[in-house]
Formats: structure tokens, C-alpha cells, sequence
């Protein structure tokens, strides 16, 4: 019987197989390093691409911060004038608005049966004081006030009989009522609505 020694025949293929196995992991070492390097470098790509980007909005930011800035400033400016515009306004119709009372109160006048004595202004309360004929003359100037735009709130506060000689008797009369501007916007009515 031919008897064949293996044994270095299986050590042999021992190594080879061990070092088959070592030049495979070494193998998959290597592959998984080079897509760890490929990886690494697309994303450091992305990376400064996306912090290029971050830099270039950062830089449009601080622009637009210089412009609101900028539109803030001529904001404050525009209520300046808004605000000098509207006193300006508001002066020129409290100049003529004084004038349009006095026309609007002698329309109200009933000719030729009644005359004002004085008439007092309070912040847009008016006392008028006057001498009329009879009753009648009274409630018709109150009527007449009533009706016009320029007063409103009409109230009798007193009317008594006066001699001014023997045989003349006139009835004195106090009426308090609200002036109006009607060129110019209620301030009250304003406040009311905007509550």
C-alpha cells in the first residue's frame, strides 16, 4: 500500500486560505476606506457649497437689515410731517371755523322778533344769551339751530319775562348748545369707533 503524506499539502492550503481570507479583508478594508474617502469628500463639497450659500444670504441679510433700517428712519420721518400735516390742517380749519359759527348762528336768527346779547364759547359748548319778543321767538331760534349742521345738543337753560320800559316786556333767554365744525371730524365720534 502506497501511503502519501497530506500533511504539507494541507498546510500549504491553510495558508492559502488564510491568506486568501487576510488579501479579502484587507480588500473590503480598502474598498470601505475609498467610499469613506469618496463620501467624505462629496460631503465636505457640500458642506462649503452650503456655507458659501449661508455667507451669501448672511451678506443679503445684513443689507436688507441696512434698508429696513433705513425705511424705519423715513417711517419716523413720514409721522413728523403726518403729524405737523395734520396740526397745519387742523389750524387752518380752526381759523375759518369760528367764522362759519358766527354765519351759521345769524342764519338762525329770527329777524326782526329777537337779538343776541353775548354768546360764550367752553371748549365747543356755547351759552348764548339773548332778549326775544315772545315764546314762540325763542322756540323758533332752537328749532333753527337744531336744524343746521353746525350745532347740535340745543337745551333751554332759561327764559323769564323782562321790563324794559313800562309798556315793552321781552322774554331773556339762555340756550346752551354743542358748536360743530363740520369741516373737521368729531374727535369723540374718532375715539368711539375706534374703541
Amino acid at each position: 500500500m502506497i501511503k502519501i503524506n497530506l500533511l504539507p499539502f494541507r498546510s500549504a492550503r491553510k495558508k492559502e486560505n488564510i491568506r486568501r481570507q487576510v488579501s479579502i479583508f484587507v480588500g473590503l478594508v480598502g474598498l470601505v476606506l475609498s467610499a469613506m474617502a469618496y463620501y467624505g469628500f462629496l460631503w465636505s463639497r457640500e458642506i462649503a457649497t452650503l456655507e458659501e450659500k449661508v455667507n451669501v444670504v448672511e451678506a443679503e441679510t445684513d443689507i436688507h437689515h441696512v434698508t429696513i433700517r433705513k425705511v424705519k428712519k423715513y417711517e419716523k420721518k413720514l409721522d413728523v410731517v403726518k403729524t405737523k400735516r395734520g396740526v397745519i390742517q387742523k389750524l387752518e380749519l380752526g381759523r375759518s371755523g369760528p367764522v362759519k359759527i358766527m354765519d351759521a348762528m345769524t342764519q338762525c336768527v329770527v329777524r326782526n322778533r329777537m337779538w343776541l346779547k353775548s354768546m360764550e364759547d367752553k371748549e365747543g359748548a356755547l351759552n348764548i344769551k339773548g332778549v326775544a319778543v315772545d315764546n314762540a321767538t325763542i322756540a323758533q331760534f332752537m328749532k333753527n339751530l337744531g336744524k343746521s349742521k353746525f350745532f347740535s345738543d340745543v337745551n333751554l337753560n332759561s327764559s323769564k319775562q323782562v321790563e324794559i320800559d313800562k309798556n315793552l316786556k321781552f322774554k331773556k333767554f339762555i340756550i346752551s348748545c354743542k358748536a360743530l365744525n363740520p369741516d373737521m371730524p368729531d374727535i369723540s365720534t374718532q375715539a368711539a369707533a375706534k374703541r
